[in-house]
């Protein structure tokens, strides 16, 4: 049997509570809620095929959407929400962060080109004693729309449910670039070669005038069996792997001199409580040996290039 998950959120590390996942509710009343003084906004979870700590398989009508069959999508962290101080859009990370050295496959350097050619600017260190994988989220987030909203008022409903209508970042640039903002951003792909200039990023600032809804959705994650499938057949099964540490993702400020996380605007994380019988992973090898392997990884990827 495949291991069961847990999944929480909250402001930060260690303030983290369950996460409702495959709802199905149609407003945002049962949208797990963040307030701090940074960021207040709302998050809904969507994992096809989850198990929850009963080990019973719910689903979601999310999966049920023609883009998100189109898309293949298995996943879905969907967020609605506002900075509460002006923010540069490039200094809003997304992204994962870990709290020690990860158990490397063979063929880690082929993922990292393929996350690299999907997110030119991801910036990473998995090799290191906490690794993390961050990129600027108006520029790796797969959907993004935006409206004004008064500052002062709660936050609109949403529904969960409902497809975006199109890619809108209009009242999100309006009046906050310099110069103002370009024409013709409609969709995912645009948006994202846009702001893949550091300084086009810096032209945007977020603030509490705007209200942002946000779909981290994609189909490389299979579940329950915790296959990581990329393009070209490659495939990881990732039980053999998973040391059992959290899997967090998180939206931070750009950390001290550009690189790493600094100060949590929310963290939504991945758990197994516990294995079945006969599913417990292998002791994680020498972590000395990980980083040589992936070391030699980095080397045979830079040949090939």
């Amino acid at each position: 049997m495949s291991p069961r998950f847990r999944v929480l959120a909250g402001p930060s590390y260690d303030s983290l509570s369950p996460l409702p996942v495959n709802t199905d509710s149609t407003d945002s009343s049962t949208a797990f809620s963040i307030k701090t003084p940074y960021f207040e906004g709302r998050i809904v979870g969507n994992i096809k095929g989850f198990a929850d700590d009963a080990g019973e398989v719910v689903t979601s009508k999310y999966f049920e959407r023609e883009d998100r069959r189109r898309d293949g999508v298995t996943w879905s962290i969907q967020i609605q929400g506002r900075f509460l101080e002006p923010i540069s859009a490039n200094d809003v990370m997304f992204g994962n962060t870990f709290d020690r050295p990860l158990k490397l496959p063979w063929g880690t350097a082929a993922a990292l080109q393929f996350a690299h050619y999907i997110d030119p600017v991801l910036t990473e260190d998995l090799t290191g004693s906490q690794p993390w994988a961050l990129s600027p989220a108006i520029s790796t987030m797969p959907h993004i729309t935006s409206m004004r909203h008064p500052r002062n008022s709660p936050l609109p409903s949403f529904n969960p449910l409902q497809p975006f209508v199109t890619e809108d970042i209009r009242p999100l640039l309006n009046g906050t670039t310099t110069p103002p903002s370009p024409p013709g951003l409609t969709t995912a792909a645009k948006r994202k070669k846009y702001f893949e200039k550091e300084s086009r990023r810096k032209a945007v600032t977020y603030g509490p005038d705007v209200v942002l809804h946000m779909d981290f959705c994609y189909g490389y994650f299979q579940f329950p069996e915790l296959v990581l499938a990329i393009p070209g057949g490659i495939t990881f099964d990732l039980k053999k792997y998973w040391d059992k540490q959290p899997v967090r993702f998180v939206c931070c400020r750009r950390g001290e001199e550009g690189k790493g996380p600094g100060q949590l605007f929310f963290v939504v994380q991945f758990e197994v409580p516990e294995y079945e019988e006969g599913e417990e992973p292998e002791p994680a090898a020498d972590v000395e040996e990980e980083r040589k392997q992936t070391e030699e990884d980095k080397t045979l990827a830079e040949d090939i290039d």
